[in-house]
Parts: C-alpha cells; sequence; structure tokens
C-alpha cells in the first residue's frame, strides 16, 4: 500500500480530529451527520490494495485500459456526490477541496496512464530518481501537466506527493473539524441550556396560583 494512500487514509483524518478537540470539538457530534454509501470508502480502500496484486491490475489496466487510481478516484468522488449535498455548508467546502484534489491527481494521470513524479523530487526524498511503477513514472518532456503530478518531496517520509493530495489532506482534515464542531445536538442528545429555567425571570404562574389574597375587601362600593 502506498504512502501516499496511508497518509490520505489515515494521517489526514487524525490530525483534524486532534485539532477538533483543540478547537472545543467533540467526535460525539459526528453522530448527527448522516453518512450515506459508507461501503463505498472500503470498496475504494480495496480497490487500492489490490493494485498490488498483478493479475488483478493487468486485467484493468492492461485488458480494461482503466489506471486502477484512477478507479479509486472515481469510487470517492462518487461518494462524495452523495453526501455532500446533505452536509452543512461548512462541511460541503471542505468536500469541495477535495474533489478538487482528486480531480487534479485525476487529471494527471488520465493525460499521462500514471502519475508523473519528479526525478529531482524523488531524489531529494531519498527515493531511486527515473524508477518506473505501474503506478508512477518519471517525468519528462513529453509528460503533460507534470505540475499536477508528484513534485512536493516529503523527505521525512521518503515520499513524493502532488498538490492534488496536499488539497485532499487539507480538505479531509477541516472537514473532520468542522463536523466535530457542528452546533446540533447529535440524536438522542437533549439541549440542556433550552430546558434550563431562568433564575431571574418571575414565575408569573406560580404567583398568580399562590396568591389567594382577597382583592378589595372591606372596600366599599359607592353608587
Amino acid at each position: 500500500m502506498s504512502i501516499r494512500f496511508l497518509l490520505l487514509l489515515f494521517a489526514a483524518p487524525l490530525i483534524g480530529v486532534a485539532l477538533g478537540y483543540l478547537l472545543g470539538g467533540r467526535l460525539r457530534a459526528l453522530r448527527g451527520l448522516r453518512i450515506r454509501a459508507l461501503w463505498l470508502v472500503w470498496l475504494a480502500a480495496g480497490v487500492q490494495f489490490t493494485q498490488s496484486v498483478a493479475g488483478v491490475r493487468h486485467f484493468v489496466e492492461g485488458t480494461l485500459g482503466v489506471p486502477m487510481i484512477a478507479v479509486v478516484f472515481a469510487i470517492v468522488l462518487t461518494w462524495l456526490g452523495l453526501n455532500l449535498p446533505h452536509w452543512p455548508r461548512a462541511i460541503q467546502l471542505a468536500g469541495a477541496v477535495i474533489v478538487l484534489g482528486a480531480a487534479l491527481n485525476w487529471l494527471a494521470i488520465s493525460l499521462n496512464g500514471r502519475m508523473p513524479y519528479d526525478p529531482a523530487a524523488a531524489a531529494e526524498a531519498g527515493l531511486p530518481a527515473g524508477a518506473e511503477t505501474p503506478k508512477n513514472e518519471p517525468a519528462h518532456d513529453r509528460t503533460r501537466l507534470g505540475l499536477l503530478g508528484d513534485t512536493i518531496a516529503v523527505r521525512s517520509l521518503h515520499a513524493v506527493i502532488s498538490p492534488g493530495d496536499i488539497l485532499i489532506g487539507a480538505g479531509t482534515c477541516a472537514l473532520v473539524v468542522f463536523a466535530m464542531r457542528r452546533r446540533h445536538d447529535a440524536p438522542g442528545e437533549v439541549n440542556h441550556e433550552l430546558e434550563t429555567p431562568r433564575l431571574d425571570a418571575p414565575d408569573v404562574d406560580n404567583a398568580a396560583s399562590h396568591d389567594r389574597r382577597p382583592h378589595d375587601r372591606g372596600q366599599l362600593t359607592v353608587h
């Protein structure tokens, strides 16, 4: 499983959870966020994992002519398309950033067949410059939109990532933070702030019911 996929699958959400707590959010707020077709996320993870299986990859990429990483992006975009219209606006904005990042990666892969990477960035990250894999190829003079490829070296992880990866990670992190800071109560929870009586307000009904004093007793009415 690639470093990129691990970063997007685990690192960004975990960072989002940490930031959400620091900003006063709570994980229980996620319960009020309706998530549809979660199985698509697991399907995308499964497709990503099977890229290492030569027979499956050969069938999808060699026979069908479709890059498997493009299939992963298509599944994730489908899942976002099913969920974003039903989420709050701030979360929709974070989702739009994820969609933009995935679209940039998809565009680079579609135009070149594989994700191009900058050999200089690979060397800076401690990777062999010029190596080809089923998913990546070094950029050359015929590479189209090479700036959208893996051009950013992450030395600590010995990896190169793309601008699209950064957008996907940032959008995922923001989505988790916004979801944790939602002001709506989760299903089944009671908003005690709405039920707490105001101590400074007079209890008009009780005052009226307990005030049994006769009114104007002993006064004469003059006709």
